[in-house]
């Protein structure tokens, strides 16, 4: 077919050229003569011959090699609005498709009951399901909007804005809109994470309010129960001394030593496990924490002799290696921690014994180890020992007192640092503690 209308085109050509030779014969012969317009009718048609030979024919010969290639250049009109009608059937039908698809990610999106929204890199909200509408009183209002018009809160701001330039999944527990500190309080779990690759992100908004209820009633109870129960006790321990000073003065000391003592000890066993609880309590219910750089050296060697006066019967020494002599931490906190892994590692070190308290620095974080030369852990009571009330009934534990709080209180407080926490026993290096800081 193409090759027909070339060859029709190339001879319209031919006869064009001549028909327009002769009309400038005819215009010209009055004036120059016949012999002069002949001659230049003659060099018209060369010329034109001239144009033919290099740009018409080379294309001939270039549709020639097309053609023995067979190649199938020679489609009708109608095999091209066939082809076109073939491609927009399936441009119909992928449009289908996708608005299908679209269409089950919306229901599937407004059956949550979380409320779930996906924001453009801009800030502007693109999509809300019914949960966010409903929470927002977004009814009247059209997508996409920018979230500032949505609500002010800078805190939620904050946690989109730092989701987006992470590039990945962001997460913030017990997040609330309302500031103010009322009964109608909603909190959420915030969770932000990127849907493809225009840098939309999607956010889950799940509520869990009753769940923080739970916790704020236990955290209470546990805070008020402790309270209550401590007073009481205190009375009793100073009642208690009174009655051994009576006895003695009349000389009966030593016939009630035993009873006395056990109501000593376990009175002040009663004290401890509600000091222990009160402290676990307030580690958790503490919001913000207030960090500075702590001189480890200092506390320790403070800590360690005060802590000695309570072991007079075990010879224990300490052996320091303090590469990284600061810490950034709370000081409050992180003198607890001390207190309580120190004070674990006097109970359980062997007589005599040996503890090792090191601190070092890498990529990772700061990195303080306490290591006792007592009896190993066994292996399966290693992922149970940060348990509340949990002690193993091995031989490390046998005749020794405890709350079994005071590793639970260290886990929460290096939580509270988003540090960590790790254990390694063994029977023939003892057990070591280390703590993982993150850097300043």
């Amino acid at each position: 077919m193409i090759e027909i209308r070339y060859k029709r085109i190339l001879f319209l050509q031919t006869i064009f050229l001549i028909v327009l030779a002769y009309i400038s014969y005819l215009a010209f012969k009055n004036n120059y003569g016949p012999l002069k317009t002949i001659f230049l009718w003659s060099g018209s048609i060369i010329l034109n011959l001239i144009f033919i030979r290099h740009y018409a024919l080379p294309s001939a010969s270039l549709l020639q090699k097309i053609t023995e290639a067979d190649l199938k250049d020679d489609l009708s009109w109608e095999e091209i609005e066939e082809t076109i009608d073939k491609k927009d059937s399936a441009l119909l039908r992928q449009r289908e498709e996708f608005e299908l698809e679209n269409m089950k990610y919306k229901l599937l999106l407004d059956s949550l009951e979380d409320p779930v929204c996906i924001l453009n890199k801009h800030l502007m909200i693109i999509y809300a399901n019914q949960s966010f509408t409903g929470l927002f009183g977004l009814y009247d209002k059209t997508l996409p909007l920018p979230l500032l018009e949505i609500t002010r809160n800078f805190e939620f701001q904050q946690f989109i804005e730092d989701a987006m330039k992470s590039k990945g999944t962001s997460r913030k527990a017990y997040f609330s809109f309302n500031q103010l500190q009322d009964s109608h309080k909603t909190y959420f779990d915030l969770k932000a994470f990127p849907v493809d690759n225009s840098n939309n992100y999607l956010c889950l908004l799940h509520d869990v309010t009753e769940r923080k209820m739970a916790d704020q009633i236990r955290e209470d109870f546990v805070a008020n129960f402790s309270h209550e129960v401590r007073t009481p006790l205190t009375i009793l321990n100073g009642q208690m001394q009174n009655l051994k000073m009576e006895l003695e003065k009349d000389r009966l000391l030593e016939k009630y030593s035993s009873p006395i003592q056990k109501i000593e000890n376990n009175s002040r066993r009663l004290i401890n496990l509600f000091n222990d609880l009160l402290r676990l309590s307030s580690v958790e219910t503490k919001k913000e924490i207030k960090k500075e750089m702590i001189n480890i050296e200092q506390m320790f060697e403070f800590l360690t002799q005060d802590l000695l006066i309570n072991y007079p019967e075990k010879k224990i020494n300490f052996e320091f290696d303090l590469k990284q002599k600061e810490i950034f931490a709370d000081y409050q906190l992180f003198e607890q921690v001390m207190i309580n892994l120190i004070d674990n590692a006097l109970k359980y070190s062997n007589d005599p014994g040996l503890i090792k308290i090191t601190s070092v620095r890498d990529q990772s974080g700061d990195h303080l180890s306490i290591c006792n030369s007592g009896p190993a852990i066994p292996e399966e009571q290693l992922h149970r020992i940060f348990e509340r009330f949990y002690r193993g009934d091995s031989s490390r534990s046998k005749d020794i007192e405890g709350t079994g709080l005071g590793l639970s209180i260290v886990k929460h407080i290096m939580q509270k640092h988003d540090g960590k926490i790790r254990v390694h026993s063994r029977s023939d290096s003892g057990t070591t503690f280390t703590l993982t800081f993150p850097f300043n």
